[in-house]
């Protein structure tokens, strides 16, 4: 009876392990995808201002300048945009991976423990049927 409780712990704690293990994946690889992400949004706001400063470079006056400003913020937007629309990408499948593993965790959890008990009722009907034979 005490092996197969030690057993029983073992395969809980292996199972737990793995779980939070494969949630670590999850959110090693949301990391990683999110600053390579940061790093692309630094990169297009160096090369905007630059981009910038050398077209502002070539121009004499004012008006030139205004009339360039929402061209230049405009296509900034766009690409700050479609950045943002990937980060939420990220999170959102993120998210469903750890859901997912949560729920599959869940339920097996579900099962085994529905499994556990049950065994457990024909040793002790096993017992009590000794008992009464004697």
């Amino acid at each position: 009876m005490q092996n197969q409780k030690i057993d029983q712990l073992t395969t809980a704690s292996t199972k737990s392990y793995e779980t939070m293990k494969n949630l670590g994946e999850i959110n090693s690889s949301a990391i990683r995808k999110l600053t390579d992400l940061q790093f692309d949004f630094i990169s297009m706001s160096m090369e905007s201002g630059i981009d910038q400063a050398k077209s502002l470079s070539n121009m004499k006056n004012g008006e030139d300048i205004f009339a360039t400003e929402p061209e230049f913020a405009s296509e900034y937007n766009e690409k700050f945009m479609e950045i943002f629309r990937q980060t939420e990408e990220i999170f959102s499948d993120s998210s469903i991976e750890a859901t997912n593993l949560i729920e599959t965790t869940v339920a097996s959890q579900a099962v085994s423990s529905k499994a556990a008990p049950a065994k457990v009722a024909k040793k002790s009907v096993a017992k009590d049927s000794t008992k009464n034979s004697a």
